[in-house]
């Protein structure tokens, strides 16, 4: 078997690569440059980047995945069967987020008229190369990856990597799982985890802490704050940042692991809320009138565009639908949700569950709540500190109690399980799904089901001469449902006020 060293095998410098107008054409910044190269020219079979937001993380791990393929293919053939490929794995939280990187690599690699040729094919979530590279993307799950000869594997995010498997446990059983996967390559293998830092805890910041300490020569380790990564980020922006939000600041921005975050709910909770035995359910004639609907808009072309159906039961919130709406309005990766769409979508099932009421926050949502409020019941939801507080309070509160039921929806469970509450030093908390986008639009949705439906039915309960049946009517089954004249958004705001 080859026992060549990493240094000898580098035919030009990773930043020479990148830079390179006939390669990939991307410079990259002084300290992504420093951090690369000392990646690759030492002995390093592990790293370890805590980096803060807009760092270029992304960047750093496609131009490593693709320099890996296109520069070291023929190192790596010496520790494989004759035909055999390797593997370039980019492991995230989500396959959406793995394709995000792997998309990383597909845009260096066709944007390089020396690179280009070498393409294959290419599908959704794989690259393959005629050297006998394969890029593949792969969500965060202990059961993936296995039996393939992986001279590269990347964890992006590792530090809120969740599954079904295991909970907070499953960044650890990733790593564990996949680690084995680079053996084979000897010096030559290598594994990058990247993230933001996040709690003290997992499989991220346990590696962090043993590379800290300098007894592991294998393993660099790297923590830098944003504004030391990009020198793009203007020191106004970074005092917008810092002023909003002084703790988040420091954990997002500024690198720093953080002592004050702890999970929102256990994630065994979450799992024993989960019926198994069920998927969306459809409308119920005797809920009609009762259902809500709540949609978290989405905040830019790399954030998601999610919907909420929920009922009360009694005492147990049901969640009867989760949705997310698809980018086809416009091209490229600017493409974003068609606005149409989703009123067209919202109006359709309101004629199948009768909503009493539908929840828009205020973000993006201005010309949708103009264009329908005259069609159904709309609660323009203004999310403060206060009322988000509010609604997790209760969203948490009904999982501790078992009062909730989800069906199984691998992206909006997991989302659930990454929430992390924020512990202030005035006292006060708030509630995060981590860094980056897409990372917790779906209880978002949640969230505002939750507050809406919880107050009116306490004014219900409270008030009942405010939530009478104006009229009944029969369904196309004859069994009897009810409309509601129903308090306004404006007095529910005002009776809790």
């Amino acid at each position: 078997m080859a026992t060549a060293n990493t240094a000898a095998q580098l035919p030009i410098l990773i930043s020479q690569f990148a830079s390179d107008a006939n390669l990939l054409n991307t410079p990259l910044w002084k300290k992504q440059s420093e951090i690369l190269e000392e990646f690759w020219n030492e002995d390093y079979s592990i790293a370890i980047w805590a980096l803060g937001r807009r760092s270029g993380k992304t960047l750093m791990a496609a131009v490593t995945a693709t320099y890996a393929a296109c520069m070291l293919a023929d190192a790596y053939k010496a520790f494989l069967r004759p035909g055999e490929r390797f593997y370039i794995i980019s492991v995230a939280n989500t396959l959406d987020q793995a394709k995000i990187a792997l998309q990383g690599v597909k845009d260096l690699i066709n944007g390089s008229p020396i690179l280009k040729p070498l393409i294959v094919r290419e599908t959704s979530d794989t690259l393959e190369l005629s050297n006998g590279a394969v890029f593949r993307a792969m969500p965060a799950s202990s059961r993936g990856g296995r039996g393939m000869a992986c001279p590269l594997i990347i964890f992006d995010e590792i530090a809120h990597a969740l599954d079904t498997e295991g909970g907070n446990a499953a960044g650890g059983s990733l790593y564990q799982s996949l680690s084995p996967a680079t053996a084979q390559f000897g010096k030559l293998g290598k594994i990058l985890m990247l993230s933001s830092p996040w709690i003290q805890s997992g499989i991220f910041w346990d590696l962090f802490k043993q590379a800290s300490g300098g007894s592991f020569p294998n393993m660099q380790v790297r923590q830098e704050p944003s504004w030391e990564m990009n020198p793009t980020l203007s020191p106004e922006f970074l005092e917008l940042e810092r002023a909003r939000d002084p703790e988040l600041f420091n954990v997002e921005y500024g690198a720093n692991f953080s002592q004050s975050l702890s999970a929102l709910v256990a994630g065994d909770l979450v799992e024993a809320a989960v019926n198994y035995e069920r998927s969306v359910l459809p409308p119920q004639p005797s809920f009609k009138g009762r259902y809500y609907l709540s949609l978290d808009p989405a905040k830019g072309n790399r954030d998601k565009y999610t919907a909420c159906i929920i009922h009360y039961d009694g005492e147990r919130l049901v969640v009867d639908k989760w949705h997310e709406f698809q980018s086809t309005w416009g091209e490229g990766q600017k493409r974003q949700v068609n606005i149409a769409e989703v009123e067209n979508w919202i109006l359709e099932q309101h004629q199948l569950y009768g909503f009493a009421e539908v929840v828009l926050d205020q973000y993006n949502s201005a010309a949708t709540i103009q264009r329908l409020s005259g069609r159904l019941k709309i609660c323009e939801l203004t999310w403060t500190a206060p009322s988000k507080t509010e609604a997790f309070s209760k969203f948490r509160e009904l999982l501790n109690a078992g009062n909730m039921e989800l069906y199984p929806h691998p992206k909006a469970n997991q989302q659930i399980r990454n929430l992390s509450v924020i512990y202030r030093a005035s006292g006060q908390w708030t509630v995060t799904g981590g860094t980056g986008a897409g990372v917790d639009d779906f209880p978002s949705a949640l969230a505002g089901a939750v507050l809406v439906a919880r107050k009116i039915k306490v004014i219900y309960a409270v008030a009942p001469e405010a939530y009478l049946p104006r009229e009944s009517h029969r369904s196309s089954r004859h069994q009897e449902t009810y409309d509601y004249e129903r308090v306004s958004s404006r007095e529910i705001k005002d009776y809790f006020q």
